[in-house]
């Protein structure tokens, strides 16, 4: 087994002297020469450590939807372990044993201890600081000490922890505004070791008014610890911090947003007058101020993951499915609020309306869609129709298709027999040229027949002729409604309603364009149509679940 490096670790001790952050010490530590190759190879393994984030935060991560961090290599573990014990800096001692407490390695006990006695000694040490940054971090070291505590089982550390905590606190409410957030992480870690901390938290509610998150964060801290008579008051004070944020804010987007949560919570919570104020000041909220931009800059990031997906795709064919892998992201949000009952957020309130002859309120049908709903959807469809031009743009790079190649990869025997996929490959070969008039209007007609076709053995799509009635075939509208009767996702259904047809609020490109109301479309509408078709193909090829089976 190698042994500790002198070199590497005063190089580690002087890093973490006075650094702010783990990052910070890595920064000077990876600038540092250490001699030997294998002390480099130690400096290495040490700085991949202060750049990783312990298992609460890495599940936090989790639940917000981001990838997960790949284990370490265990030649990094062992490195870890032998200066785990030997570093000066108590933060540094507790991260390195709470990362080896993740790997699993060695006896589980030491390195719960280790950790927690790391993070409070830390506390222990930023208590009598002068250090301007120590309040965050040793609110942060109050919380992971806590939370190994209790999950560990660890009475003695729980009890260190709860003393800290309430030191932390009581020295904070006689600080200043900006101490507000490490206040309010130090109640919070209180509540998780199960101490009451209304009075604590009635207190900070009362001081700390400058920012709102805060003065929300303190009012829920409030109302956990608060008796059920005190609740409507809380819930009262919760939903006028909110109507005065939007008093103040400084532009109309903001103004938007808090009013829109004031209404949110107002219903959540049983506070009838205070939602119709809030609904009556969203009403008279102008639009000027608070339209809803519809480009922005994509980040170079999420391009570069884009183009890595076409360029990861064996084939052609691979990398036209690519582009429609997922459900719409644009309805998502809707779809899985409905699912679950919800009704908060930017998107569930559903939202009053105002008689322009007097002040009165109109109400929408129960069932109507919430107009700033539907305009965040569009706008998500606008956004997603971006990211598919990014991809439809290097799938024309990567393999340059000609005709005959684009024909065999969108051919199908009954939903688009050769004749017809030849006509969308030139479609997308207008894309390519950037002839985007010229390949929406090829790719539209295509786009229905292949709907009908795919519809036709699970809903009726042709009406014979009766008595009076000369019979016919259902067009764009009344086929894409039929979409979740043939068991088809309803919130493509309702992605494809607002792209081709819906007039009133959508973007209604097949009437717009095949009826000539509109000049040549953008780039990205012409992509969200061939998309459209794609998606439906896709169906068609086997690349999905068929309509009516279990996954």
């Amino acid at each position: 087994m190698s042994q500790i490096e002198p070199s590497v670790l005063t190089a580690l001790t002087t890093a973490a002297k006075d650094a702010v952050s783990h990052p910070a010490t890595a920064l000077t530590l990876k600038a540092t020469d250490v001699g030997s190759n294998t002390a480099i190879a130690h400096r290495d393994a040490l700085v991949a450590a202060l750049y990783r984030r312990p298992s609460q935060v890495a599940k936090a991560r989790k639940e917000a939807g981001e990838t997960p961090p790949a284990p370490p290599a265990p030649a990094q573990v062992e490195i870890w372990s032998l200066y785990a014990d030997h570093v000066d800096d108590p933060f540094l001692r507790g991260h390195l044993h709470h990362l080896l407490l993740d790997a699993g390695h060695g006896r589980r006990p030491d390195h719960v201890r280790g950790a927690a006695i790391g993070y409070l000694d830390t506390v222990q040490l930023l208590l009598t600081a002068e250090d301007g940054h120590r309040w965050p971090r040793a609110a942060q070291c109050l919380k992971r000490a806590g939370e190994l505590s209790l999950k560990f089982k660890q009475p003695d550390l729980r009890e260190r922890a709860t003393k800290d905590a309430l030191t932390l606190a009581e020295r904070l409410l006689a600080g200043t505004e900006e101490e507000g957030r490490p206040l309010l992480a130090a109640l919070e870690t209180l509540q998780t070791l199960k101490c009451d901390v209304a009075d604590l938290a009635e207190q900070a509610a009362s001081l700390f008014t400058h920012d709102m998150d805060v003065r929300l964060g303190l009012l829920d801290a409030l109302r956990k610890d608060a008796p059920p008579s005190r609740h409507a008051e809380i819930d009262t004070a919760v939903v006028h911090t909110l109507l005065d944020a939007a008093d103040t804010a400084d532009a109309g987007h903001r103004r938007l947003y808090f009013l829109t949560q004031a209404a949110t919570e107002a219903h959540k919570r049983g506070l009838p007058d205070l939602r119709a104020r809030a609904e009556m000041a969203l009403q008279q909220t102008t639009p000027e101020g608070t339209s809803i931009r519809t480009e922005g800059t994509i980040p170079p990031a999420v391009v570069l993951w884009h183009q890595d997906q076409v360029d990861a795709a064996p084939e052609l064919r691979t990398a036209l499915w690519i582009t429609v892998q997922d459900i719409h992201p644009a309805m998502r949000a809707q779809a899985e609020a409905e699912a679950d009952g919800a009704l908060e957020g930017l998107l569930r309130i559903p939202r009053s309306r105002i008689n322009p002859a007097g002040p009165v309120f109109v109400r929408p049908p129960v069932d109507a869609d919430d107009d700033l709903a539907v305009a965040m959807q569009v706008r998500g469809l606008r956004l997603f129709g971006r990211l598919t031009a990014i991809q439809l743009d290097r799938i024309g790079e990567r393999f340059r298709p000609d005709e005959s190649e684009m024909t065999a990869a969108l051919a199908h025997e009954t939903v688009l027999p050769e004749p017809r996929a030849r006509t969308l490959a030139r479609a997308f070969r207008y894309y390519w040229l950037q002839e985007f008039d010229a390949a929406a209007c090829v790719a539209l007609p295509q786009l229905e027949q292949i709907l009908r076709q795919l519809l036709r053995p699970q809903v009726p799509v042709i009406s014979v002729a009766r008595g009076q009635s000369a019979g016919g075939v259902d067009l764009m509208g009344t086929l894409l409604q039929s979409m979740p009767k043939a068991g088809y996702p309803a919130d493509w259904s309702r992605a494809l309603e607002l792209l081709l047809v819906d007039s009133d609020r959508g973007m209604n490109l097949r009437n717009d364009i095949l009826h000539g109301l509109t000049g040549t479309p953008p780039r990205h509408y012409v992509a969200l149509i061939l998309q459209a078709a794609l998606y439906l193909l896709s169906h068609a090829h086997g690349q999905r679940t068929p309509p009516g089976t279990t996954p």
